[in-house]
C-alpha cells in the first residue's frame, strides 16, 4: 500500500491507468452530454432499455398532484485495465424532491430479498 501512497514502484502502465481513472470527465448536465455522439448513443440505449422492460407507464397527473422530475446521470465505465469499457447514461428520478407525508407513502417498488426467495422455495419444497 505504501507504493500507492508514495507513487514509487509503480510501472508506467499503472501510472497510465491511474491517470485515466482521474482524467475521465463525465458530463454533469444534459446540455453537455447532448453535444457528444457517444453520450447520445448511451442515452438512446437507456431509453430503449426502459421501453423494452416496460419500466414506466405514462399517465395523467391527478388534480393537486406534484410531479417528480427526472435527471440524467452519466458515468464512464472502465475495464480492469483502466481502459474505457462503455459510456453509461442513467435516467433517474429526483426522489430527493419528495416531502414526507406528501404522497410519500404512495410510491411502491416491489423488491424481493434473497432470504425471502429462499423461504418461499423451502415452503414450496
Amino acid at each position: 500500500m505504501r507504493d500507492y501512497e508514495s507513487e514509487t514502484g509503480l510501472s508506467e502502465e499503472q501510472d497510465m491507468i491511474n491517470l485515466t481513472m482521474f482524467t475521465t470527465t463525465d458530463p454533469i448536465s444534459f446540455a453537455e452530454a447532448v453535444n457528444s455522439e457517444k453520450w447520445r448513443n448511451a442515452m438512446n440505449l437507456e431509453m430503449e432499455s426502459i421501453e423494452k422492460n416496460d419500466t414506466w407507464e405514462l399517465t395523467d397527473l391527478p388534480a393537486g398532484g406534484k410531479k417528480i422530475g427526472l435527471k440524467w446521470v452519466y458515468k464512464t465505465k472502465l475495464n480492469e485495465n483502466g481502459q474505457i469499457d462503455k459510456y453509461k447514461a442513467m435516467l433517474v428520478e429526483k426522489g430527493y424532491a419528495q416531502q414526507y407525508e406528501t404522497g410519500y407513502n404512495e410510491v411502491f417498488a416491489p423488491m424481493a430479498r434473497l432470504d425471502t426467495i429462499r423461504l418461499m422455495l423451502a415452503l414450496v419444497a
